[in-house]
């Protein structure tokens, strides 16, 4: 399952739902592990039990840039051929990409701050 499709706006929406929805999940089903029993109370409640016992022992971390990790990090995630992935990346519309990155990213802040603003209500999966 790719969990992109489990954190969508369109999931997020119908999960908000569940309590209008609530006469589709009177009976509760159960998902088990050997280790654990969740209860699937709404329309997203299995992977969200999927995603727990998967992330389980695992510990997740962001950095800006490769210089904040740790020597055995950076080899384990970027410098070991056998475990990194090498992937191409095509632009197939420079011109648009280049007009999005300069608006995003650039020197000028007056059409990053149009672009926000006009569209701040428009955010359905926000990452802070």
């Amino acid at each position: 399952m790719d969990v992109n499709i489990y954190t969508s706006g369109e999931a997020v929406k119908l999960n908000e739902l569940s309590g209008d929805l609530l006469e589709f999940y009177k009976k509760t089903s159960l998902f088990k592990t050997k280790d654990a029993e969740f209860k699937l109370t709404g329309p997203t409640a299995f992977s969200d039990a999927i995603s727990k016992v998967g992330r389980k022992g695992i510990s997740i971390q962001r950095y800006k840039g490769l210089g904040e990790m740790n020597p055995e990090q950076l080899w384990e995630t970027t410098l070991d051929p056998n475990a990194r992935s090498l992937l191409q990346v095509k632009i197939n519309h420079f011109d648009q990409a280049e007009a999005v990155f300069s608006m995003l990213m650039g020197d000028v802040v007056e059409p990053r701050r149009d672009f926000i603003q006009d569209n701040a209500l428009n955010v359905v999966n926000l990452d802070v």
